[in-house]
């Protein structure tokens, strides 16, 4: 049997507001017109569905039964095209994200590879920036999220810890410390340093200095830089020792060098998403955020 969807529709406002006149007002119709599509529905189904009177319309037993079965039927019609705007949306839509160039050089290109595999049809763009600048693009609404450490000026922001990240040791092979399992902020005095300046990384930076002045060690900064990988062709060629959040280490890079935890004190980090508070995610975005909380959470870099 085939019923027409208008006709269920027209059934279960009649039977919600119990008024063929106020069904009618609701959906626009005249009582005569919603009353004709009501008979025939009880014509295609043999059974009538209301009881009526000059006051009052009740449902019949046939009637109570169809209401479930009805809001069920159209409860699941709705489910599924939901799911067919979200699909649709999937396919059209683009993904705007912010990342630290730390994570864009090492983590993020294996993510979105995985992610353009699940998600063929939709469109990334990256940004990479600075925390400053990040968090600015976030707000202006320029991109969906943002990959990044966290650092001041988060107010307007909410973080979801992803993994915790230590800052270690790199240095030559042959290097004399290298031969050490850790290393403490103490053993670093009078060793030549590759650091970041304070505005490739204002936050690690403060952190490596408050650390030395807390034990009274003056480091010997040799050279100042931005970028992670900037740090590691440094400390490639003989130029003196890193420190360097283990999840910066350029692959290219560890295989050469000796990568050794900094204890005494442990410097750590935590590496995250970064969105506006209390706004929603659109479906594309939520999807490459799940795909960024799957390939970090098992991966954390404090583990190795």
């Amino acid at each position: 049997m085939n019923i027409n969807l208008k006709l269920l529709q027209s059934f279960l406002l009649v039977a919600d507001t119990r008024s063929f006149r106020k069904a009618a007002e609701e959906s626009n119709r005249t009582p005569s017109a919603l009353t004709a599509q009501i008979k025939q529905l009880e014509t295609q189904l043999g059974v009538p569905l209301f009881t009526r009177t000059t006051r009052s319309v009740s449902l019949t037993p046939e009637g109570r039964h169809l209401l479930d079965k009805a809001r069920q039927a159209l409860a699941m019609v709705s489910e599924g095209l939901d799911e067919i705007r979200d699909a649709a949306e999937m396919r059209r839509a683009a993904v705007s994200l912010a990342s630290s160039p730390t994570i864009t050089a090492t983590m993020l290109p294996a993510i979105l590879l995985n992610f353009q595999k699940e998600q063929p049809r939709i469109t990334v763009r990256v940004r990479e920036l600075l925390l400053p600048d990040l968090l600015e693009s976030i707000r202006s609404q320029e991109v969906d999220f943002g990959v990044s450490w966290p650092g001041q000026g988060m107010g307007d922001f909410h973080f979801e810890p992803l993994v915790r990240d230590p800052v270690c040791v790199i240095m030559l092979p042959d290097h004399p410390l290298a031969k050490r399992r850790r290393i403490t902020i103490d053993d670093l005095a009078n060793h030549a340093l590759v650091l970041f300046s304070g505005t490739g990384a204002a936050t690690l930076r403060r952190q490596i200095d408050d650390a030395a002045e807390a034990r009274n060690i003056r480091l010997s900064v040799c050279y100042e830089v931005q970028q992670p990988p900037t740090v590691a062709a440094f400390v490639a060629m003989g130029l003196g020792i890193g420190l360097i959040p283990r999840v910066a280490v350029p692959p290219a890079e560890a295989s050469r060098l000796r990568i050794a935890p900094l204890s005494e004190p442990a410097l750590v980090r935590e590496l995250g998403l970064i969105t506006v508070k209390g706004k929603a995610m659109s479906a594309p975005a939520a999807a490459l955020a799940e795909q960024i909380r799957r390939t970090l959470r098992p991966n954390s870099t404090e583990k190795n």
